[in-house]
């Protein structure tokens, strides 16, 4: 058992995480849990991660409830022995001193929320409203004041905006019939959950990446006869995305300014060492990216042996630790859906993504004559801080000439 009770944090899985959405508790309170033994669900913005306890004890108190969004590194729950005093934990986590124990007379009248007019609001020391994180999320999204809103507890809580707001309803004034909206003829969904990350991601890196992109056709010919020799002498069938994970696996040795991410700071560029590229999958619960590791060190084969496992861990959301992360490059591939051209969002915090459209037998002109050949569209964008639209256009030569020459992918 623990010396004394200690605060279990959210913790960060990845580094491209900033919070979790908690699904599910697997404890409750009073429940006795060990060290790395399973306590709670999060979803990020990968997956459904399993959340280990951090320390062995007993549960005394859930701070966070399923629902809650909770940023890295902030309070989920206070584990220690049976029966201890937690009061000064609970303060600390509301921002608040520790209560004394014969509490003294409020100088201010509290004023019961459900039939309160104005709201008293007690601030801790630091005159900082305490309130939870996604109690302060909430009434910034609803562009509620804080310092108007009145609390039972140690701080605001989801509770507290939600009976501030149906306060706020009962005193509006009734809308008229023509100030309605008109009403939706069909169905209403939910954007949240996995979705809702996957948007804020996109959001993210469309308002903060200056971004550019590149188109090259390539004739694919050679490729696609390659592809069906290895596969007549190969047990597991080898798939375009393998190949094009190869050939641009040798493109990022040859142009390590792409296999680079930008520090949050923006005072920095890392070219990295690993290739570890991302290709992104259609899973029921929307696009999610697994990443092959070390790319460069593996032959088609094993790479098809690699995406092969990941594709069916992630349709069935069973990834385990990494597969979903450490990305330094993606690759969007919707040939098989016959999309002819298109640019591809970059997957932050990476440099670049290639968009790979659908091959298609097309006219095109060789020594001066007409021919029939299966030509694909490969459009790069990149993040023009990190490098220039010349070394992007090099970086996706390279790749079409792999692709024309396979046999080089091998060299």
């Amino acid at each position: 058992m623990l010396k004394m009770a200690k605060i279990m944090n959210m913790p960060k899985i990845g580094v491209n995480m900033t919070d979790g959405t908690i699904t599910e508790w697997y404890v409750n309170e009073g429940d006795k849990v060990k060290f790395g033994e399973m306590a709670l669900a999060a979803e990020t913005d990968k997956d459904v991660q399993d959340i280990p306890a951090d320390q062995s004890g007993i549960v005394l108190k859930i701070i966070a409830q399923a629902g809650d969004n909770v940023e890295c590194h902030k309070p989920l729950a206070i584990v220690g022995n049976a029966g201890e005093n937690i009061d000064h934990l609970m303060a600390e986590i509301s921002g608040q001193p520790e209560p004394p124990s014969t509490a003294p007379q409020v100088a201010e009248k509290r004023v019961d929320t459900a039939g309160a007019k104005e709201s008293i609001v007690q601030k801790n020391e630091s005159g900082r409203i305490p309130v939870s994180p996604l109690a302060k999320k909430m009434a910034k999204d609803l562009g509620i004041d804080l310092a108007a809103v009145n609390y039972q507890g140690i701080r605001i809580v989801k509770a507290d905006i939600l009976a501030y707001q149906d306060l706020k309803k009962e005193e509006a004034p009734e809308v008229s019939n023509e100030m309605l909206p008109v009403s939706i003829n069909g169905n209403v969904v939910s954007y949240s959950g996995m979705r809702k990350k996957i948007g804020s991601r996109m959001t993210e890196s469309v308002n903060t990446k200056p971004w550019a992109a590149l188109t090259m056709a390539v004739d694919m010919t050679e490729t696609v006869n390659w592809r069906k020799r290895v596969n007549e002498m190969a047990q597991l069938k080898v798939g375009f995305n393998e190949m094009l994970a190869k050939a641009c696996s040798r493109a990022l040795i040859e142009f390590p300014k792409i296999n680079a991410q930008l520090a949050a700071d923006g005072n920095e560029i890392y070219e990295l060492n690993d290739i570890n590229i991302g290709i992104a999958v259609d899973t029921d619960s929307g696009l999610m990216v697994p990443v092959l590791k070390n790319v460069e060190r593996k032959g088609v084969i094993e790479l098809a042996e690699d995406f092969k496992g990941l594709v069916e861990r992630t349709k069935a959301r069973e990834n385990i630790s990494g597969d979903l992360s450490g990305g330094t490059f993606t690759i969007s591939n919707l040939g098989g859906r016959g999309v002819s051209n298109f640019r591809a969002v970059i997957n932050p915090p990476e440099c670049a993504i290639l968009a790979v459209a659908a091959t298609i037998k097309t006219a095109v002109v060789v020594a001066d004559e007409i021919v029939i050949r299966p030509m694909m569209n490969i459009t790069l964008s990149f993040d023009h801080r990190m490098v220039d639209g010349d070394y992007a256009a090099q970086f996706l030569g390279f790749i079409k000439n792999l692709l024309e020459e396979p046999m080089k992918i091998l060299m």
